[in-house]
């Protein structure tokens, strides 16, 4: 669902830009396997809740990572939040009540806030990584 409401995240992704029809999306395993990857990296990020510490620098390296995909916007994680809040729902089913919405929609916001700090750490250090280049050359 993220990437057939948002097209132009699939050209981010070397592998999966020539999928260009939702047919061609839905029948492709990269693509399954990446979404599933990212489920996984929200789910990891829910149950480590617990352990803050962990959980906060778990979230902040997956968003540092995304600073390495050539046109990767930090805003763009923003655009997980709705395809994630259906999932919840859809997956729950009657057991998703308003207290539950409200948990989930906090949870994924927490989670998204720390994913685009990783990204801003990263694009920190990789600034002053280009000006110590710089300085040495």
């Amino acid at each position: 669902m993220l990437f057939e409401e948002h097209q132009e995240l699939l050209s981010l992704f070397e592998k999966f830009k020539e999928l260009r029809t939702k047919e061609e999306q839905r029948n492709s395993m990269e693509l399954a396997e990446h979404a599933t990857q990212v489920m996984r990296t929200l789910d990891e990020g829910i149950k480590g809740l617990d352990n803050v510490e962990f959980f906060l620098e778990f979230v902040r390296q997956v968003g540092g990572t995304h600073h390495r995909i050539p046109g990767f916007h930090k805003d763009y994680f923003w655009r997980i939040e709705t395809p994630f809040l259906d999932s919840v729902k859809t997956t729950l089913g009657d057991r998703y009540s308003d207290n539950m919405d409200t948990i989930y929609k906090v949870t994924i916001k927490f989670i998204i806030c720390t994913l685009v700090e990783g990204f801003e750490r990263e694009e920190a250090r990789a600034k002053e990584r280009d000006a110590q280049e710089k300085k040495e050359a």
